[in-house]
């Protein structure tokens, strides 16, 4: 049949109506899943809006208001904490102005003089350092100084244990008898640490050896939460009697620097061992007189009795263990927007 060829205007007629008819089903297609996809949306957005609904408190500006001044009252708080937490400014800024020897050779004499000081300052204030003590928890760098990626942390902990040191003295304790301090950690073993704890992992065993010098603190009983507060640990030991102590724990709570009391042990001393341990201490001799003449028999003048004191004054060694604490700036979290006054 050709009768399209009789009837073109009719064939190209009918060809636009299938054009038009088809473009017409394509877009009602398109739109019926455009209001599809719209009427998903809307029912999404309508469990949004019910579930927020019954937040509480509500979302509204009241409580947005309410809770900004929350967050502003938060960050004074905060602020005011980590203030009371880093000590004197004058002590802190000392400490952090102080210049880091840059080889071992200077760090050798930085810790020969720091002990000098000690000994000086001990003479002067008529305390007693025993041989445990004499190098004040430094005796690892008697003859050679500490490597070079422990010079700077090996230095902190040498103004650190200064300041105690200098407490302890004003205090005048009978004798010291040992200073001792954590291990020094590089950046790279902090680092290491704060990565297995955020992991799950035990940390890592410091490196260094043993030695007189360093003790282990319970990381149970330490304020060190890594990444936020580093801490440093000493332990002091000395002989003395209770006034001792309380003058230092007392020099201690005026926080010059921020040094927490973590533990404090007593142990009594008798007066034989306190006797033998003084200095230049030795037991008057008995003389005895061959020619006494035992016929004169005048009595003595009675003596006074001796005068008992409530409290007798007793001797005891004292064991105290302190941190000193480092507040650290934590890096921002992933996806935290700082917020910013317009």
């Amino acid at each position: 049949m050709n009768w399209y060829r009789h009837y073109p205007g009719f064939a190209i007629g009918l060809t636009l109506c299938g054009l038009v008819a088809a473009g017409e089903i394509a877009l009602g297609v398109e739109r019926w899943m455009a209001s599809r996809a719209e009427t998903v949306r809307l029912q999404q957005r309508r469990a949004e809006l019910e579930g927020m609904g019954q937040l509480n408190p509500a979302p509204t500006r009241e409580v947005a208001a309410a809770i900004e001044a929350d967050l502003a009252r938060a960050q004074a708080s905060l602020a005011a904490m980590k203030a009371e937490l880093s000590g004197q400014p004058a002590a802190g800024e000392k400490l952090r102005a102080a210049k880091v020897p840059a080889a071992r050779t200077d760090a050798f004499f930085d810790l020969a003089t720091y002990v000098e000081r000690v000994k000086e300052a001990a003479a002067k204030a008529g305390v007693q350092l025993r041989p445990e003590a004499a190098r004040a928890g430094f005796a690892q760098y008697a003859n050679e100084g500490p490597e070079t990626d422990r010079i700077e942390p090996v230095f902190r902990q040498r103004q650190l244990a200064e300041h105690l040191v200098t407490l302890l003295l004003e205090a005048r304790p009978e004798a010291i008898l040992a200073v001792r301090r954590e291990r020094p950690r590089t950046k790279a073993e902090r680092e290491a640490e704060a990565q297995a704890i955020a992991n799950g992992q035990p940390p890592p065993a410091p490196e260094g050896g043993d030695g007189p010098d360093f003790f282990a603190l319970d990381p149970r009983g330490s304020a060190r939460v890594p990444g936020f507060v580093e801490t440093t640990a000493f332990r002091l030991t000395f002989q003395g009697e209770t006034a001792a102590l309380r003058l230092f724990l007392n020099r201690l709570a005026a926080f010059e620097l921020p040094f927490l009391v973590r533990e404090i042990e007593v142990e009594p001393v008798s007066a034989e061992d306190a006797a033998a341990d003084a200095p230049g201490a030795a037991p008057a001799p008995v003389v005895a007189l061959p020619n006494a003449a035992p016929a004169i028999r005048e009595a003595a003048p009675a003596k006074a009795p001796a005068q008992t004191p409530l409290v007798p004054r007793s001797t005891s060694r004292f064991t105290v263990t302190v941190e000193h604490l480092e507040l650290l700036t934590p890096p921002p979290a992933e996806g935290a927007v700082e917020a910013t006054n317009p």
